[in-house]
């Protein structure tokens, strides 16, 4: 009887200890610290630069002379998605990222709209503010939605366009998500919705990339922390909800017609998370020539992947195209 009582209470001691750290939780303590994020991750050259009232993180590197690049991460990362490829740009290229709103340490939007023309809004008016007025642009995921309606809303900037993963279409409802991550993710919803444990996001990065690909810590942790911002993860959900809405209640793959300026399709065949095919989404872009290279071996990230083989493709092909000059005068209001 005596050890039933021990059991039975350090039954409800684990209980109680778990109901308390949920309680903790709830109440903001997994929340990241901003100042000390930007100590870890805004490092030179980041800076920080207010556009219509949000505090954007942006990054330059290479020569002010050089053809200007643009980097455009992808939902739940940011600019440091780019790590592997900038500095293989930046001997010759301008190169430019940014963390666009509403991810990274791009700050909260005192208008309260987070969707893809008001990214592309803010990208304008950073680009004015950085003083760049032609430049290539290379995106990935819904990165490249917001580039290509960047480049509808705000024509005759962009010079060449280059993207890896391209949702032309909703992306797919259907695909098989390890169970570990759905329970994790269901938890998450019913106890946690603010709040996402580091190794959430370990499996969201082995889930979309090939057996062989193993996420650093640097890689996780980086997502972690700002994701774990306060209101981050709220002000994602306003996002990734308007931009579900755009693809129920509108054609949003026609925008591809609007490009009128090379085209790059780095295509990753292992990716299951984009709907559409390769040769669908070639189709797409009307007005323009589109160069396809595919990897049957690369996934969602392929610029962690295998950022050696992704960029020397890139490179070779940025260098028969983004030939413009830079315009370096910045202006505009910064901090």
């Amino acid at each position: 009887m005596k050890k039933r009582h021990i059991a039975l209470g350090l039954v409800g001691a684990l209980a109680l200890g778990l109901g308390g750290t949920v309680l903790a939780l709830r109440a903001g303590a997994g929340e990241t610290d901003r100042a000390e994020l930007e100590k870890r991750w805004a490092d030179a050259p980041s800076r920080f630069v207010t556009v219509d009232g949000v505090r954007m993180h942006v990054r330059e590197e290479g020569p002010k002379d050089g053809p200007v690049v643009v980097l455009l991460h992808g939902s739940i990362v940011n600019l440091h998605e780019w790590d592997g490829v900038a500095p293989l740009l930046a001997d010759k290229y301008r190169v430019v990222r940014f963390d666009w709103s509403p991810y990274g340490l791009t700050g909260p939007d005192p208008s309260g709209v987070y969707s893809t023309p008001r990214s592309a809004q803010l990208m304008d008016g950073l680009m004015k503010a950085l003083g760049h007025d032609k430049f290539a642009l290379v995106a990935t995921s819904n990165g490249a939605n917001v580039g290509l309606e960047y480049n509808r809303a705000y024509p005759g900037h962009v010079t060449a366009m280059a993207f890896s993963m391209l949702p032309l279409e909703r992306p797919s409802q259907t695909r098989e998500v390890d169970w570990r991550l759905r329970w994790m993710l269901a938890t998450h919803k019913a106890i946690l919705p603010d709040w996402r444990h580091r190794e959430f996001w370990r499996l969201v990065l082995e889930d979309t990339t090939p057996p062989d690909f193993e996420p650093t810590d640097r890689m996780v942790d980086q997502i972690y922390d700002m994701n774990n911002l306060p209101g981050a993860l709220q002000r994602q959900a306003q996002y990734i909800q308007a931009n579900a809405k755009a693809f129920k209640t509108s054609d949003v793959g026609a925008v591809a017609e609007s490009v009128r300026v090379p085209v790059l399709l780095q295509w990753c065949s292992y990716d299951d998370v984009i709907s559409q095919s390769a040769k669908a989404s070639v189709k797409r872009f009307t007005n323009t020539k589109v160069d396809l290279i595919e990897y049957p071996d690369l996934g969602h990230f392929p610029m962690w992947e295998k950022p050696e083989k992704f960029t020397r493709d890139l490179r070779a092909w940025l260098d028969r195209t983004a030939t413009a000059p830079a315009a370096s005068v910045p202006t505009g209001e910064k901090e």
